[in-house]
């Protein structure tokens, strides 16, 4: 999503869940944008964005809301705001909606806000054909699973590139 900014963020909003492709292999010839492998830091990244843009969205929402409650338009607004404000904290303090672990009907509450955070989460860890086990990238990406209560799923992505390459019996 590397340069379409809030037109990824759009796309990705409508989705069920999220995964996220994290390097976890050293390898010189294949280039990293930090400049070094640190799978820690790229999901550190990727949740910053995308706790931050559900800040934006559950801003615009508690000034939508209180002007709702304020005017009696709404019957639901009052409590639904006071759930927003409490995500708002929580993001704030960089965690995610996931973390708050809401019970069904608050999610319903938050549904149409499309929040980011809130999704199931997934990491697709690329390693090398050596890096299923024994591997500290990997081990990073499960510790920081554990705390999103997140899948993981390690994966070389050589190998599958080289058994497309193959024929028939062989592949």
């Amino acid at each position: 999503g590397e340069g379409l900014g809030n037109q990824f963020l759009a796309n990705i909003r409508e989705t069920d869940a999220i995964v996220q492709v994290v390097r976890c292999f050293a390898n010189d010839d294949v280039i990293h944008v930090a400049g070094k492998v640190d799978p820690a830091a790229d999901i550190e990244v990727i949740n910053t964005e995308l706790a931050l843009a559900d800040l934006d969205t559950v801003q615009k929402a508690i000034d939508r809301l209180a002007k709702q409650a304020k005017s009696g338009q709404n019957k639901d607004a009052a409590a639904k705001l006071e759930l927003v404000r409490e995500v708002a904290e929580v993001l704030d303090q960089g965690h995610s909606v996931r973390s708050m672990k809401l019970d069904a009907e608050k999610l319903a509450l938050l549904h149409d806000l499309h929040l980011l955070t809130s999704k199931p989460l997934m990491f697709i860890a690329n390693v090398d054909e050596n890096g299923f086990e024994n591997n500290p990238f990997l081990d990073q990406v499960r510790e920081l699973a554990a705390r999103e209560d997140a899948t993981v799923v390690p994966v070389c992505a050589t190998t599958e590139a080289e058994l497309i390459d193959l024929e028939g019996e062989d592949k």
